[in-house]
């Protein structure tokens, strides 16, 4: 189905903090409605550097005491083949922004494993994901954060690259 004139809605901010205040209000909406509705929310993660303040704010009292976490289930949109500790895992930047911070019980986080076989660690990955949207062909998270990089890449999806 094809977006609509109707269906967008373009925001402009002046800062940057002004957007990550914008997308911890949508998160937590978003997760109202679907804890509302389904008695759980879903939202696949975005890495790297840009979601980081947003991950703040959602740890902080404001939200922390805003949502019913125990309902929230955490996915990742991407993520690199390292270990969880390391640097430039998204994992990593997530658990220290937010997920450490926050009463999320440990199974409703969906770590994608970065050690490893990276096939395998994919096909694992893919089973949680089938076994938690109940076998769907495609899951169908409540909310999936996007970040974008400096060259403008975003979900691992570089420029120029195939």
């Amino acid at each position: 189905m094809a977006a609509t004139d109707s269906d967008r809605d373009i925001r402009i901010f002046e800062t940057s903090e002004e957007v990550a205040r914008a997308a911890a209000d949508y998160f937590a909406e978003i997760a109202e409605k679907s804890i509302s509705a389904e008695g759980r929310f879903s939202v696949a993660l975005a890495g790297g550097s840009t979601p980081r303040r947003t991950y703040q704010l959602l740890a902080s009292d404001e939200y922390r005491n805003r949502l019913p976490w125990s309902q929230v289930h955490i996915f990742f949109g991407d993520e690199r083949s390292v270990p969880a500790t390391h640097a430039d895992s998204n994992y990593r930047m997530a658990e220290e922004a937010m997920i450490s911070l926050l009463p999320i019980p440990e199974p409703n986080v969906h770590r994608m494993v970065g050690e490893g076989d990276a096939v395998a660690n994919a096909s694992l990955y893919e089973g949680e994901l089938q076994s938690f949207f109940d076998g769907d062909t495609w899951p169908r998270f409540n909310l999936v954060l996007l970040g974008i990089g400096d060259d403008g890449h975003t979900a691992s999806l570089f420029p120029g690259t195939e």
